[in-house]
């Protein structure tokens, strides 16, 4: 009756444990394990309607904003081409306090592109990232939940703060860029 009895509880375990066994080992639709995770990236984006104005014109007045010198940021690496005008701004950023826990003194890069076509135009401003001078302590780009270079770092306050900064930033680009575009483009003057 014992050896029988530990049969029973023996065939009993094996029969459970290889159900528990086949209930864990489902593998995993295809589709899930293949489909890459894209990371949502900060654009900022309108389109503003002109009063019917051509977009070769728009494209002028464009051009002519990435070439004025502004106060607020530097212009780098202007280019046109087709009916849309490129270039990278650049902030310079550094501690508001004294004696700051993290020396994050370096510069935010954006990229701005603005597209033309008749009687409209939209900007965008993309590719939206803080660089520390040394290098040690670089934000990297604005979808990071965790700065760069790490939250042992930069903590997560300093790099929320340095973000609200980067978005700033943006806008100043952006209300420097609409009143750019509403100068016709024979009043701007290019100097020799």
């Amino acid at each position: 009756m014992k050896a029988s009895l530990k049969l029973f509880f023996l065939s009993l375990f094996i029969v459970l444990s290889n159900s528990f066994v086949a209930q864990t080992a489902e593998p995993k639709p295809k589709e899930e394990e293949d489909a890459p995770k894209k990371k949502a990236e900060t654009k900022l984006s309108e389109v503003i309607e002109t009063d019917s104005l051509p977009n070769g014109e728009l494209l002028k007045r464009a051009v002519n904003w990435v070439k004025v010198e502004s106060s607020y940021f530097v212009k780098q690496g202007g280019t046109s081409s087709g009916n849309k005008a490129e270039f990278t701004a650049s902030f310079k950023i550094k501690p508001k306090e004294l004696n700051p826990e993290v020396d994050f003194t370096g510069k935010v890069t954006m990229k701005v592109t603005i597209e033309c076509k008749d009687a409209k135009y939209k900007y965008t401003i993309s590719e939206i990232k803080h660089t520390s001078k040394s290098g040690k302590a670089s934000g990297g780009s604005i979808d990071n939940t965790v700065a760069e270079c790490g939250s042992m770092i930069m903590k997560d306050l300093t790099w929320k703060k340095i973000k609200g900064e980067m978005l700033r930033d943006a806008g100043q680009v952006i209300i420097e860029l609409k009143v750019g575009m509403a100068k016709d483009s024979v009043e701007v003057k290019e100097d020799w």
